[in-house]
């Protein structure tokens, strides 16, 4: 029977000790990720930029950034008739005609503290348009 020296057998029972005692039954904590960045307040406007048919039309904001809640105001300004409505809301819905001209959409949206202000040109060619204005 071959015999293994004393030495190593007491140093593999040292590491079994040592490896059961560094063992924790505590879940590792998370480290919490830092918030994102605060992006500015910005938005898009999507609809039709000119128009060939009379009837309704929709217009809709995008915003993104911010605060995250936001306040829509529309002022629609229809410039054959010096005439300005103004809506609330995401989405702008109106009947147009061909009296109505070109019309200038002006959106203000707000979030938080930010405010932004965008103007949105549409070509009435209901009837039909002369070239490029």
């Amino acid at each position: 029977m071959r015999r293994f020296p004393l030495p190593a057998l007491h140093s593999c029972v040292t590491c079994a000790v040592l490896l059961i005692g560094c063992q924790s039954t505590l879940e590792p904590v998370q480290p919490t990720p830092p918030p994102p960045a605060s992006q500015s307040l910005s938005f898009e406007i999507a609809g039709p930029s000119q128009i060939d048919v009379s009837g309704p039309f929709s217009w809709e904001a995008f915003a993104f950034g911010g605060s995250g809640v936001y306040q829509y105001q529309w002022e629609v300004t229809r410039l054959a008739l010096q005439e300005i409505s103004t809506g609330t809301g995401r989405e702008l819905s109106l009947l147009v005609a061909d009296t109505d001209g070109d019309m200038l959409l002006t959106l203000t949206v707000t979030s938080g503290n930010e405010v932004r202000v965008q103007r949105f040109g549409v070509r009435n060619c209901i009837g039909g348009c002369d070239a490029a204005p």
